[in-house]
């Protein structure tokens, strides 16, 4: 669930880009893309109800793919700002490994996996682009580097992980994050285009399990997670 402290300000992002259209606009687009996820290293805390913490310490999280779409306007009179939304997918995978585990004062080593498939919504409240190249043909530009920025929502499902997670048991999380873009478009035609763009995104998952070892508790799992992607597609706009 999205925690108490975001969802005010979630539903004020959401609310204001739904209001956007009524300011003008100039062209609508539609973009699908794939491309390559590359997530940084990570801590994997579980909090007890019983008390205790224990940390899995620099989890690798392996490298992988991403598929997505995106859509939304840019303005008429600023035809250089625009909004828009953004679905994707990827996966968060830390293999099977050896790792430092740190709680109730010692340390040792144990075998930890984890795997998240995620789900990315995107709402880009701040898109800026550079109409370079303007023609009568291409009035908005023909080459168009852009930057993006904005909260995201991520939902991820935890399946039956080995080894650290409860057996038997699965978990789901939404949780609100960060997304930001940066990239570069060129138009083919007036209606379609190529870009290629770096993302960064940031987000904490949590998930809660009931343990009965060595005494009924709760706990709670907890990582955060930033990756880099490098992505690619096509764009269609629409005037």
């Amino acid at each position: 669930m999205i925690e108490k402290p975001y969802r005010k300000l979630f539903i004020a992002v959401l609310a204001f880009t739904l209001e956007l259209p009524s300011i003008g606009f100039a062209e609508w687009y539609a973009d699908l893309y794939t491309g390559a996820v590359f997530t940084n290293r990570t801590d994997l805390t579980i909090s007890s109800s019983l008390g205790t913490t224990t940390t899995y310490h620099d989890l690798y999280v392996n490298n992988t793919w991403t598929a997505g779409g995106r859509g939304g306007y840019w303005l008429d009179k600023m035809d250089w700002l625009g909004f828009g939304l953004d679905l994707f997918l990827f996966h968060l995978k830390a293999p099977n490994q050896s790792a430092q585990v740190t709680g109730s004062g010692a340390a040792s080593s144990a075998l930890a996996d984890w795997s998240l498939p995620a789900l990315g919504i995107g709402f880009d409240v701040l898109r800026v682009r550079a109409p370079l190249f303007r023609t009568e043909e291409f009035v908005h530009g023909r080459l168009q580097p852009f930057l993006s920025i904005g909260p995201a929502l991520f939902v991820t499902w935890a399946g039956q992980n080995r080894n650290v997670q409860p057996s038997g048991q699965q978990g789901t999380d939404v949780a609100l994050g960060f997304k930001a873009d940066a990239g570069v478009t060129v138009l083919l035609t007036q209606w379609i285009g190529l870009f290629a763009e770096y993302r960064f995104t940031h987000f904490t998952s949590k998930f809660d399990y009931q343990n009965n070892s060595p005494a009924p508790a709760t706990e709670t799992y907890k990582a955060t997670y930033d990756s880099q992607q490098i992505i690619g597609g096509l764009t269609f706009r629409f005037h």
